[in-house]
């Protein structure tokens, strides 16, 4: 049998590192179905790593803990360290099964996550208080939002990405239910309480601009075709908190959703089913809320629901 030769590049050229990121993220793209914003991650972390590498793909063990030597010089956070080892991994993979390089210098890597912070959480009456802010002063789109958010627990990416079919209604459970396209562009199926509901038909019903009405977005954005962002969906929470008087500080779209699961753990909700409602591919990402209760109880999400478009 004749082996397949290998052929390095080292150093390489910038034009040959986007070349072969290009391929890379074809493979990623066919392969792996990750999204822009993971794909962009990638690509910037593996540009980084070669330019300090000055383009070369051959490399030494050595010389990826010289790296991860000069992230921490650098004071980059741990979780962020950890990040760009999980690209390079793939990248090297990759580059062994294309036949650019002939051994992987990255396998024997292993970091810890040292330090880890606990999420920020909000009890519960701080959580009551936010929601309370709505019983004084109208405001439908934040409301809706808000109980969108801790009511089924999205991260904010898919939040204001939401399309207003992705509301559905579940035959079994005679139910109100959400369609949420998360990371990897995975679809998982979260219940709607009847609070989260109400504030969304309320939300429907007091759109009058046309260009909002029509959109295919449950949250479009005024400025421009397409979504609310992220970033604009944080600063209406921020001040919402500093109206309840809240620090500002302690509020974020993600510590909503830990809140929403660590109350529902503190509730009875066991493990696994909170894990399916966040859609953690992990059980070890999500048993990170155990610091708040141990406690299993019951199962919350079960079945594949037979579903019907809501039309509001």
């Amino acid at each position: 049998m004749v082996k397949s030769k290998s052929y390095h590049i080292a150093p390489l050229g910038i034009m040959d590192v986007t070349a072969i990121i290009d391929r890379f993220e074809e493979m990623l793209v066919s392969e792996r179905n990750l999204s822009l914003r993971t794909l962009n991650s990638y690509r910037t972390d593996i540009e980084e790593f070669l330019k300090y590498t000055e383009y070369k793909i051959d490399i030494s063990k050595i010389e990826i803990e010289d790296y991860i030597e000069y992230l921490n010089s650098k004071k980059a956070k741990q979780s962020s360290i950890m990040r760009k080892i999980s690209a390079l991994r793939q990248f090297f993979l990759f580059l062994i099964e294309e036949n650019l390089i002939n051994q992987n210098p990255i396998l024997e890597i292993k970091l810890k996550n040292k330090n880890k912070p606990l999420p920020k959480v909000l009890s519960e009456n701080e959580t009551k208080l936010l929601l309370s802010y709505f019983e004084k002063k109208s405001n439908p789109k934040l409301q809706a939002m808000l109980h969108i958010l801790y009511g089924a627990g999205l991260r904010v990416s898919e939040l204001v990405e939401l399309t207003k079919d992705a509301i559905i209604y579940d035959e079994n459970s005679k139910h109100y239910v959400l369609i949420v396209l998360g990371k990897g562009n995975k679809e998982r199926i979260v219940p709607l309480n009847n609070v989260a509901v109400e504030a969304i038909s309320n939300y429907m019903n007091n759109l009058h601009d046309e260009k909002i009405k029509f959109s295919r977005y449950l949250f479009p954005s005024r400025a421009k075709d397409g979504h609310m962002t992220r970033q604009g969906f944080a600063k209406l929470l921020k001040g919402l908190a500093n109206e309840v008087g809240i620090p500002a500080q302690k509020i974020s779209p993600h510590v909503i959703r830990h809140a929403f699961a660590t109350h529902l753990l503190s509730h009875g909700a066991d493990l696994r089913s909170i894990q399916k409602l966040l859609g953690h591919k992990d059980i070890s990402t999500t048993q990170i809320y155990t610091h708040i209760s141990n406690e299993k109880v019951r199962a919350l999400v079960e079945g594949n629901p037979n579903i019907k478009k809501l039309k509001i």
